[in-house]
């Protein structure tokens, strides 16, 4: 057994084994979410509709990046799952990547390095959810990392390439996601209240390298200003008083802490296990790395302090699961301050824990297909949308334009990739209307049977005030598709649909 733990950790902790091993658990994850499953979620559902098209943007909640990458993944894979999945992988990928190159600058042991990048991968929200969806919240999870390790590449040693990058970065991360601007002041103010290496960072270079992607972000922001909602924004209940307030605000507080420590579940726990005996008994950190651990304490407790400013300030309650992402790249600060105490024993021990981490990860996605169908309320997933389309085809529907509502089935992104001729709006945003690529043709309007309350009228009600204006009655008569959920093929899943041969207004 330890020959074998000794094999196993010189194989993933050497930079070509580390490499292998995220590629391969990427790679395997990516092709069975694409190939295995027939349906997607909500966040790849919403980019397959917005990347019909290059607008400043589509929605005021993300910015459009991510839709611009996928846009040009297309150009080569097609309309298809496989680009949304293939886009997340490669995302992934590089975090993964910057990861390890962080370490490499912190740790004088490579082996460390990729365990600490390895790490990722035990993080439930990372090493799980990002394979189902959180698209922007991983594209900023790369711009955190390359972020922080310019901030380290210049402090170590700086120039004019890495000041620019830097710059280069910071700006251009907006465009992934506009929660990124806390971040990057973040780490400027962490690095900026260090005495000996502030005047490292007050270069023109940097000036300039936030300058360079002003001609995409400039417009993108006229774009979001011109279309932000108006009035309240924070939704408050006005029968609430004062105290109620202050109580809401006071029990969100007091969940901040505790769901930090949540979103790093599980790794905290092997963490302990890996190297309880290096925490307990390691002693003080060496003073070659006290400045590097001083910058992440800085950097955390920042971060912290934004958090806290903005649960008081936005009457609200916890924030949201995505938020904690911003806490990924101080993942290396736990091995950096025992990184003096670590033996072999411990990086065997610990390498073998993120092996089998990677094999659950495979083991997990494969069981979910397999199991999710007996136990779920609402199988997203398993939707049979290759059923639905050969359906739609048979009863009529050639191409056109189709409106499909967006709860609780993503029917939108799924059928865009069913029907690649037709144009397809959701009704979660019916202002996002593509240009026609096709001569004027059918219009297909869609809905889950369950899920929202009157899903039909809603339909209707929404196609209707929609640009597509097309002006239909609530009692237009509708048909009813039904298959069943693979892979046991026992429990049907139902949609209903109208199609109207001509048209109705602009859908056509």
């Amino acid at each position: 057994m330890s020959a074998l733990l000794e094999r196993n950790a010189a194989a993933i902790t050497s930079p070509r084994g580390f490499a292998l091993l995220v590629a391969a658990t990427l790679t395997v994850l990516g092709l069975i979410r694409a190939f295995v499953f027939p349906g997607v979620g909500g966040d790849d559902g919403e980019q397959l509709v917005f990347s019909q098209f290059f607008d400043w943007g589509y929605q005021v909640r993300n910015p459009p990046l991510v839709t611009w990458l996928l846009i040009g993944v297309q150009k080569i894979t097609g309309a298809n799952v496989f680009s949304i999945v293939a886009l997340r992988i490669v995302i992934l990928f590089c975090v993964y990547l910057l990861a390890y190159r962080i370490g490499t600058r912190l740790f004088d042991d490579k082996r460390i390095a990729a365990l600490s990048a390895g790490a990722l991968m035990m993080v439930l929200y990372m090493g799980w959810n990002t394979i189902h969806g959180f698209t922007h919240t991983s594209l900023v999870t790369a711009f955190y990392m390359a972020a922080l390790l310019l901030v380290l590449e210049v402090r170590a040693a700086p120039s004019p390439f890495k000041l620019a990058a830097l710059g280069v970065t910071l700006s251009l991360g907006l465009l992934a996601k506009y929660s990124f601007i806390i971040f990057a002041l973040a780490l400027l103010a962490a690095v900026l209240a260090e005495r000996g290496t502030r005047r490292r960072f007050l270069s023109v270079w940097l000036l300039i390298g936030i300058l360079i992607p002003l001609p995409l972000v400039v417009p993108q922001i006229q774009w979001l200003l011109e279309h932000m909602p108006k009035g309240n924004l924070t939704h408050a209940d006005e029968t609430y008083t004062a105290f109620d307030v202050a109580l809401q605000k006071l029990k969100s507080l007091l969940r901040l802490v505790p769901a930090v420590v949540t979103f790093f579940l599980p790794f905290w726990a092997l963490w302990l296990g890996a190297f309880w005996s290096a925490a307990r008994r390691g002693g003080p950190p060496p003073e070659s790395v006290r400045a590097d651990l001083a910058l992440f304490k800085r950097l955390f407790f920042i971060l912290l302090a934004v958090a806290a400013l903005a649960i008081v300030a936005i009457s609200n309650d916890r924030l949201r699961t995505h938020y904690y992402f911003v806490l990924l790249p101080l993942l290396p600060w736990a091995f950096l301050r025992i990184a003096h105490a670590v033996t072999d024993v411990h990086i065997r021990r610990f390498a073998a824990l993120l092996s089998l981490t990677a094999l659950a990860l495979v083991g997990t996605l494969t069981a979910k297909y397999f199991v999710e169908p007996l136990v779920c309320r609402h199988c997203e997933d398993h939707i049979p949308y290759d059923d639905f389309a050969r359906q739609l085809r048979d009863a009529g529907f050639k191409q056109g334009t189709i409106f499909a509502f967006f709860h609780k089935d993503p029917l939108a992104g799924n059928l865009r990739v069913r029907f690649p001729g037709s144009r397809t709006v959701s009704a979660k945003h019916p202002d996002v209307v593509p240009p026609r690529r096709h001569a004027p043709g059918q219009c297909l309007i869609i809905w889950p049977v369950k899920g929202a309350v009157e899903p039909k009228s809603a339909t209707i009600r929404t196609a209707n005030l929609s640009p597509l204006a097309t002006k239909l009655a609530q009692d237009y008569p509708s048909r009813v598709l039904t298959a069943n959920l693979p892979p046991w093929r026992d429990t049907p899943h139902q949609l209903e649909y109208i199609l109207l041969e001509t048209g109705a207004g602009e859908c056509r």
